[in-house]
């Protein structure tokens, strides 16, 4: 092999050994990723995600109101007793959802353009948790365990 040849080989080599390695050295942990869609969960199957955080023992939450409708739009795992707060921002004006309605909480909330709004509630029984707009066209869901 050539000199030149030989260059371009280990150089090459090399190139491929650090594009390699680089994402090990990454200090930014993996995004988690919820589980996929499979035969065995059925059609119309959502992903659970566990979403927010926890303080002084409230399940904190946010969420924004899009042209897409409630966001996060994945199922999200709440605890049955746990308190919540919900802390929902209305980032457009192209959207029936201009109030949060929880018929099963009691809850129906005025959502302001660009404003935080928190709803706080406890869930108390297991199962899904329903939300929406007030005409039902824009919905979401939680799941209770």
């Amino acid at each position: 092999m050539r000199p030149s040849s030989r260059r371009i080989v280990v150089l090459t080599v090399a190139a491929v050994l650090v594009g390699v390695t680089q994402p090990a050295c990454s200090k930014e942990p993996p995004a988690a990723k919820a589980p996929e869609a499979d035969e065995h969960r059925g059609h119309g199957y959502t992903a659970l995600v566990d979403d927010g955080h926890v303080v002084n023992g409230k399940r904190m939450l946010e969420m924004s109101v899009t042209e897409k409708g409630f966001e996060p739009s994945s199922v999200v795992l709440l605890q049955k007793n746990q308190p919540v707060t919900l802390l929902v921002t209305r980032r457009t004006e192209a959207t029936c959802a201009t109030s949060l309605v929880m018929a099963d909480q009691g809850i129906n909330e005025k959502l302001p353009l660009n404003t935080l709004v928190e709803i706080a509630f406890t869930p108390r029984q297991s199962g899904m948790l329903h939300y929406g707009c007030p005409t039902g066209e824009t919905t979401g869901r939680f799941f209770v365990q």
